[in-house]
Parts: structure tokens; sequence; C-alpha cells
């Protein structure tokens, strides 16, 4: 038999402690004032008084101490934080107060939910017929049912300047809904949670449905990056020319902020904590064309093929689709090969503009090219050859100029070999598609292209960067992470979808490219005196990551880690992700990349399953009770003998995970279940925002305006329990 001590704990029972403490109280109160009662002499008496004094007040601590338990089982109390109260450090990070999940608690868990627990565990009569008397009485207009249902919906009966005194058990409870008991089995035992800083490296996913408050660990996660600083050794100078070496605390890396839909609340906590801890701070915005920084989603690569790859990844690749994607691929990588050929930074518009008539290109180039020859006479020899009448089958139906310039290019490619240009043999084989084909292969590319280069997104997408006028930085990710900069780019997905998945996506294969050269060469490759072990820490959050996955995100997962990108995706389920990217085993590769799991409530229990299913499995215990009686008759002595038993034990009664599903589908708002490293579970729950300013300058109030109204992350559900 298992010893019950061992598995049972016996906190769902009465308080009878508070009884055997008032049987103590007053056996002291007796021995001291009438020790005669007991035929005592005074000092036996006295000394028996403070024994039974001592033995009181111990009860009395044991039974108020399961009173708490008792009463957190029901309801836990709100704790609020400022963003100055967090813990910034370099070698951990602050994941909220709470404990770690073992068997016990699972245990206490099922308890709760037995006869005796839910006699202790549910809301009593009085406080159903208060709620009810409230809820009913509301609009009463009567001074005395007025005044009576604000005293029932007050938390506490007295409050005196900022003293709280009696607090009141018939308040409503916050509106977190779930179940408190699934915190309420751990509380004496909450702390803060700080795992190593290390463990970041393995990525973060954090999920939950809506109004949960993964917007506000949200926050409070950017906060911690952006205050977090590390230290550094630097060689400098001193007045006798001596190099000497100093230790300086800089900010550890750069915080990217990447929000599809465009949160009011995470812009005005990135931008307020920037310049609180002085980081430069980029803000990029497609709805805010005034103000937001521009961004060339292709100009930056390592090689030539990605400005391709980040433009035909946004289409269809499915059935007959396949075909035209990789005809569009090509064009693209055809028209950027020319471009850098001729010193220009590609651009969408450049794209959008060419691939409309490539034609155009091509005149382009070859102009461009025979430029460079060291020939004067080039423009004659075009127009020589412009006006022969024997045109090359190959050039048949381009136009005049065209004809003439393709002719020079050729014949001084024919004398000197070495001059042969893989840009010129590409365009010419695209200007050599009929024109009606040709706009069939590539009708599915146009349509994205014009999105992209609409209105005043042509200003923001395709900087020109010989414009002096126009004095918006354009986002340059090498110098943002070298500066350890803040950077918050929203994409309005509301307004467009396609837009925002493109930009966003361009942004990721952006910076894939520059993690494999940092990986390769450091972060200040081109430098005097850089090395390739100057890799710099990338903290990359992407709330409603699902928006934004495409193919470039797994590699970012897999394979970025290693150049210090740190990835902390939020999202509401695990559909999210296998709709986005359209097959399932992509979806379970980005979970299988993620090493930290952080899970609010949840609505789906396949959700819920993909931090269940990797916790081992535990044993459940509960009481077995045994009586029984037996007779003997013993007929030749006419005597009977009766034998009765009775046995009371622990057994199992069945093996479950350590969690269940159904526990994180019932969490309370504000808290959640972590899976750290893989292997150890804890039960965390977040502060609540105290009332702070973020300030704004004024041109960004507008934004922040503007953001407020058309989209809402979360409803701030802890205001009322605030008031």
């Amino acid at each position: 038999m298992i010893e019950r001590n061992n598995t049972l704990d016996g906190r769902m029972r009465p308080v009878v402690e508070y009884e055997a403490a008032l049987v103590s109280a007053c056996s002291s109160i007796v021995l001291y004032q009438a020790p005669f009662l007991f035929g005592l002499p005074y000092s036996t008496a006295h000394a028996l008084c403070l024994t039974s004094a001592a033995m009181g007040v111990a009860q009395y601590v044991r039974g108020r101490k399961l009173k708490k338990y008792h009463n957190a089982l029901k309801n836990i109390d709100a704790y609020f934080m400022s963003t100055d109260e967090l813990k910034a450090s370099d070698k951990y990070f602050w994941l909220g107060r709470g404990f770690e999940w073992k068997q016990k608690h699972a245990q206490r868990l099922y308890e709760a939910s037995t006869p005796n627990g839910e006699k202790i565990v549910s809301d009593s009569a009085i406080y159903r017929k208060a709620r009810k008397f409230c809820n009913l009485n509301a609009d009463n207009k009567s001074i005395f049912v007025k005044a009576l249902v604000s005293q029932l919906n007050e938390k506490y009966f007295f409050r005196v300047g900022g003293f709280k005194f009696l607090k009141n058990p018939l308040a409503p409870l916050p509106p977190v809904g779930g179940s408190s008991v699934l915190h309420g089995v751990g509380v004496d035992e909450e702390d803060d949670i700080l795992p190593q800083l290390d463990s970041l490296e393995g990525h973060v996913l954090v999920m939950g449905t809506t109004g949960c408050g993964k917007t506000r660990s949200a926050e409070l996660f950017i906060t911690n990056d952006i205050a977090r600083k590390r230290k550094v050794k630097i060689n400098v100078k001193n007045n006798q020319d001596e190099i000497i070496t100093r230790i300086e605390e800089q900010p550890d890396g750069m915080v990217a902020v990447l929000d599809p839909k465009g949160d009011a609340d995470l812009l005005a906590r990135a931008y307020s904590e920037a310049k609180k801890h002085g980081r430069p701070f980029y803000f990029f915005h497609l709805g805010e064309q005034e103000i937001t920084c521009r961004y060339n989603g292709i100009g930056n690569f390592s090689r030539l093929s990605e400005c391709a790859t980040r433009i035909a990844g946004q289409l269809s690749g499915g059935g007959d689709s396949a075909a035209f994607k990789e005809f569009a691929w090509r064009f693209i990588a055809i028209i950027s090969k020319a471009l850098f050929a001729m010193g220009i930074r590609p651009t969408y518009d450049h794209v959008r503009r060419y691939i409309m008539n490539m034609e155009v290109l091509f005149v382009e180039f070859c102009e461009y090219w025979l430029s460079k020859q060291n020939m004067s006479e080039w423009r004659e020899l075009v127009d020589i050859y412009s006006k022969q009448n024997n045109i090359p089958e190959h050039l048949k139906g381009l136009a005049r100029r065209t004809i003439g310039l393709s002719m020079t290019v050729e014949s001084l490619m024919a004398e000197d070999p070495s001059l042969r240009n893989s840009a010129y043999e590409g365009l010419l084989n695209a200007v050599r598609y009929d024109s009606s084909y040709f706009s069939k292969i590539t009708a599915s590319l146009l349509p994205l292209l014009e999105k992209l280069c609409s209105g005043d997104l042509i200003n923001i997408l395709s900087p020109d960067y010989t414009d002096t006028s126009d004095m918006r930085p354009i986002l340059d990710w090498t110098q943002a992470i070298r500066r350890n900069a803040v950077v918050y780019c929203g994409f309005a997905a509301m307004v467009d979808r396609d837009v925002a998945s493109a930009v966003s996506n361009s942004m990721l294969s952006d910076l894939l490219s520059l993690s494999g050269k940092i990986y390769q060469t450091g972060i200040n490759y081109g430098l005097d005196g850089s090395s390739s072990h100057d890799k710099p820490k990338i903290y990359l959050h992407m709330d409603e990551a699902n928006e934004m996955c495409g193919e470039e995100f797994i590699p970012i997962l897999n394979k970025a880690r290693g150049s210090g990108v740190r990835v902390i995706a939020y999202t509401q389920a695990r559909e999210d992700l296998e709709v986005r990217m359209g097959d399932a085993a992509k979806a379970s590769v980005i979970e299988a990349n993620f090493n930290t799991i952080i899970m609010f409530r949840v609505k789906t229990v396949s959700t819920a399953e993909l931090l269940t299913d990797q916790l081992k499995e535990i044993n459940i215990y509960d009481r077995s009770t045994t009586q029984g009686a037996s007779a003997d008759l013993n007929i030749e002595e006419e005597k009977a003998n009766t034998t009765t038993r009775f046995s009371d034990g622990v057994s199992v009664i069945r093996t479950q995970p350590l969690l269940a599903p159904s526990d994180i589908v019932s969490l309370p708002k504000g808290q959640a279940f972590a899976l750290l490293e893989g292997s150890k579970l804890y039960k965390i729950r977040f502060p609540l925002p105290k009332d702070e300013k973020n300030p704004l300058p004024s041109e960004m109030k507008d934004v922040y305006r503007n953001m407020k109204i058309q989209y809402r992350s979360y409803d701030n559900w802890w205001e009322k329990e605030a008031a």
C-alpha cells in the first residue's frame, strides 16, 4: 500500500484548525485567569498557558494557510507592474510569476474536481444571492439600494486614504473567465520565473486566442528586450597613447516588431521604451505614408536571384500555376541582372515597368553597354544597322532602333568573344517572345506589382535614392542592427492582405540573406577591424506570425539562429499556420523549430495538444476505504466468533498526461502554461499594466489614434478590476 503522506496532502477539507485555535485560546485565558479551577500552582498554570497559546497560534497559522489556498481556488488577486519594475538582465529573461507544474499540482487539480473539492471551489449561496441582487438592481434609483449595491461591488468595505481594510467576500470576481483552480493549486509556491536567456536561441512560440493576454505578454517581452544591456570590452587610448581595456554597457542587440494588422499599443510601447533607453527608432507603416520610413524589399541581397525569389515567391505555385510562377521568376531575374549590370538598385517599380515592356529595358541596357566600350562611333553604327532591310530572323518584330542596337552589340561581341554578356543574352531572349504570349505568362505577376506600386506605396516601397528632397529615412537592416535600433513595422494587413504579405515576406527574406552574411563575416563586414566573430543579437517579435509565414520563414527558424536571430512568434492556433502554409507537413516543421512554447487559453484541442503531447504521463491517486464483517459459528461449542475488517489506503485510479488539453482551454485571461527547454512545464501569470502614459511625438499621435480606431487587438479586461 502507498503511504498517504506521499501522495495526498489533505487540502480539500474544512478548516478545522480554527476550532482548535479557539479552544487553545480559551484554555490559555482560563489557565491565566483561574488556575485554581485546575488545581494547579500559578507557575505551572502560566507555563501551560504559554504552551496552549503557542499551540493556538500554530493552529491558526496552519488554518490561515489552508484558507488562503481555498480562496485562491476561487479567485487570485491580480497584480500590477509598471515597465520600470521589469527585471532586465543579460543572463535571464523575466517570464512572469508562477511555479513549476508537477505531479502534485495535477493531483490537487483532480482533488478539486471531486465532490468534496467542489464544495470548496464552488461559490457560496450568499455570494450568488449577492451577485444576483446587484445585477437585478443595477439601475435601481433608490438611494438605499444604490448605496448597498455600490458597497457590495467594492472590493474592500473601508478605504482610508490609500489604505484598504476588511476585504469584501461578496465582491464580484475579476472578469478573467476560465478556472482559477489551475493557478490556485500552486499559489503558495509562486515566484518569479527566470529562465536562462540562452534558451531564447531556440525561439519562442506564444499561442492564445483573442483577448487572453497574448499582446500584453508581447509588450512585456519587447520592453524587456529593449531594456536589456550587455557588458562589452572596448579598447581605448589614454593620454599617454596607451591602449587600455574598458568595460561598458551597450544595448543587447536590435529589437524588431513585425505587426501585420497594426496594434497601436505595441507601437506606443516600442517607441516609448526606445526613447527611454536611448535607442534609435525606425517606424515603418504601409498606411502612414507621410512619416514612415521607406523600404526597398528587393534592393539588398547577397545573390541577384534573391530579387526574383522575393517577388515570385508571393505567387501561387500549386497545380498549373507552377509553370507560370517559374516563368515570372525567370523574367524578374533577367530584369534584376540587367539593372545590376547598369549600376541601378532594383525596386518593385523597376520590375513593374520593365515586365510590361522588356524592349525598353533592352534598349537602355544596350545603350549603357555600348557607352562603356570606348568607341565614339557606336551611335552611327546603330543608325546604319537600323536602316538595313536584311533583318535577322530572331529580331523581326522589334522596333528599328532596337534592331540597330542589337546588331551593333552582336557585331562587337563577334569581334571580341570576351565581351559576351549574360545580361544581354537574357534580355534578348525575353524580347523575342510574342507580346500576347508574354502577357499571358506574366498575367499573374502584374496584379501583385500593381498593388505594390499603387498610389503612395510606390514612394515607400520603391524609394528614389537620388531624391534629396525626400527626408524620410530608408530602412536598412544592416544599419539598424549595427545601431542596436528598435524597429516597428506595421503592414496594414486588414487594408490589403496581399501587399502586407508580400512586403513582410520580403523583409524576412532580406533578414535571412543578411543573417547568412553575418554568419560568414560578422555584422561589421566591410569595416576596418571587423571580425567574423562580430555576431549581434536580433530579437524578432512577430505578432500574428501566421500572416507572415512563407517559404523563407522555415530557414529563418532553423538556420538563422547561428547569426543571432531569435524569433518570438505570436499566433492563435495551429490551424492558422497550416492554412497559411497550405501544407500540414510544413506547419509541423515550423512548430518543431520552437524550443519554448507559451500557451494562453486556446479554442481548439488540437492547438492545446501541441504542448500536452510533449509531456510525460503521471499517476493520479485517491483514497480507497474497505470494511466488512464475517461470523464463524462453532456448532459444537455453540459459540459464534465475529471478525471485522477495515482498511483505509491510497491507490492509483488512472494514468494521464501531466496536463490535459481541457486544462489549457479553461485558462483564465492573463495566465498561461510555458514549456521551457523542451522539458520543464511552468504555470505562469502575467502582470497587468499600471496606468502609464507612453510619450509620443506630435506627428505620431494621429497615427496612434487612427490605429486605435482601425484595430483593437485585445480588450482591456483588467480595467474594471483596476478601477
